[in-house]
């Protein structure tokens, strides 16, 4: 509802959609005041708005006479939550060895997994446990259609390429100088041909002809498993961005208008120059002890928060099927139109407020924390909203591992469509991790970004026994080795 008051003349109460269904919506301007005035004059065009300053008229108590109220009027907004039990929810369930194991892998590697908490799995397991027929099926797709891969799986390829990322280095240079500490390729076990070790120009050949929208579709299709699963529960969304770095001058070349990177943008934020290169908007799905990326949105990285924002949810409710309850931010994409969105949509929109603004009604709830008491749901306490809100640092500790741990800040390449690329395996790297330590009945692992990082095949048939035996169990490979181990260990003389 639009209030505009007069100290003479009637005021106007015009009636919007939202307030039909039941949406409380309500903008109070005073045209005794010139800076309501000015505000009313622009956003209002088709209504007749008159100044009043200087009148004098005895203000009523009441804005709205019982005349004037509707059956809307009385309907207060609740929620569909289920209140105290919002931020609850099921631990990671542990399966039997043959739910998934069976076939995988040996009993005796499923309890070494299972039971060996200083086992934190090999790099193996994430092509192991899931499938990746899906790239099968696109590079039969793209051949058809002409696109040559020089003979390579793309499933091979990626698995290179996830290496890399998982181990840390900038560029594949890196993998290439380990392959020669090797006497074998380091990925032999899983790739079609055991002899197969690519190199960068092999690597970039591959990468540079696979769809960018093929490689989210297929982090999308990782996010609807982990919710078949249970690992996601689509409840909490969290919404920040994350400045990635482009390969490109910061500076544009004399006589040039856009940069040696024409999609990126030049990002300042909080008064930080950062540089050129791109900013998504990505949303986090909360689940108390644990946090994923379930969708996400690049930009350059001169964006707008708020316009970011209202993109990035609109590309995200076109594309899930679940049904979300709360919506976490900070002040960033804080908005009076982002807020209607978020609460047309049936979310309970929890975003900070700038403490400058006059015509909200704002309220400090904590120490520097401001809010539109509008979005408030009746019968939530002050400190019941702050514990909602205080779950939204999560999405930056879910951030801070692409650069500290997968050392993403800077891309090696340029454009956009390398921007979504390189997000999108990053996810899938870390979607593949939750997934293979849920069926391998590790729980603990599941936000564990060091966790599968060795290989099932360097040093590890000299390492494991003398970790099986310091964590309390017996190893053998035989009767004989098993009939002298346990003599040596209660020291019994042959």
């Amino acid at each position: 509802m639009i209030i505009i008051l007069y100290r003479i003349r009637p005021s106007i109460y015009q009636t919007q959609l939202t307030d039909f269904i039941g949406l409380e919506s309500m903008e109070k301007y005073d045209m005794n005041v010139p800076k309501d005035y000015r505000i009313a004059r622009k956003k209002f065009r088709w209504i007749s708005i008159h100044p009043t300053w200087g009148k004098r008229r005895t203000p009523t108590t009441s804005l709205l006479t019982k005349s004037q109220k509707k059956i809307h009027d009385f309907i207060d907004w609740e929620p569909r939550l289920k209140d105290k039990y919002l931020y609850r929810f099921p631990s990671v369930k542990i399966p039997r060895f043959e739910e998934f194991g069976l076939g995988v892998i040996s009993k005796m590697e499923w309890d070494l997994h299972r039971y060996l908490t200083v086992f934190n799995g090999f790099f193996e397991n994430l092509f192991e446990f899931n499938d990746f027929s899906y790239f099968q099926d696109l590079q039969g797709i793209l051949e058809n259609r002409g696109v040559s891969f020089k003979d390579m799986f793309i499933e091979d390829v990626l698995a290179y390429e996830m290496l890399r990322i998982n181990l840390g280095f900038k560029n594949y240079t890196g993998i290439e100088k380990m392959g020669r500490y090797l006497a074998y390729p380091p990925l032999f076990s899983i790739t079609h041909d055991h002899n197969f070790f690519p190199n960068a120009r092999d690597i970039s050949h591959v990468l540079t002809r696979i769809p960018a929208e093929a490689l989210f579709e297929f982090f999308q299709l990782l996010v609807k498993e982990c919710v078949d699963c249970g690992i996601i529960v689509p409840r909490i969304l969290i919404w920040d961005g994350q400045f990635i770095r482009s390969n490109c001058n910061n500076n544009k070349k004399k006589g040039q208008s856009k940069y040696t990177d024409p999609d990126a943008g030049y990002c300042r934020h909080n008064g930080v120059k950062k540089g050129v290169g791109y900013d998504p908007g990505i949303l986090y799905a909360h689940c108390f002890n644990r946090w994923f990326p379930i969708y996400f949105k690049m930009f350059p990285g001169n964006r707008n928060d708020i316009l970011a924002f209202r993109e990035t949810m609109e590309g995200f409710f076109a594309l899930t099927k679940y049904k979300w309850q709360v919506l976490i931010a900070d002040s960033g994409p804080y908005s009076l139109q982002n807020m209607e969105n978020m609460r047309f949509k049936g979310l309970v929109p929890i975003i900070r407020a700038r403490k400058n603004l006059k015509t909200h009604p704002i309220r400090e709830l904590k120490k520097g924390f401001f809010f539109n008491t509008n979005y408030i749901p009746n019968g939530w306490s002050d400190d019941y909203f702050l514990k909602i809100y205080s779950f939204r640092p999560m999405i930056e500790q879910g951030n801070s591992y692409n650069n500290t741990y997968y050392n993403a800040y800077r891309m090696n390449n340029r454009g956009m469509d390398a921007a979504i690329k390189l997000r999108s395996l990053i996810y899938i790297l870390e979607l593949l991790k939750a997934l293979t330590a849920h069926k391998l009945g590790r729980p603990d692992l599941i936000m564990k970004p060091s966790a599968f990082e060795s290989s099932r095949h360097s040093n590890f048939r000299q390492m494991l026994p003398y970790k099986v035996r310091k964590s309390g169990y017996l190893y053998f490979n035989s009767e004989d080795v098993l009939r002298r181990r346990i003599k040596s260990f209660y020291g019994v003389l042959p």
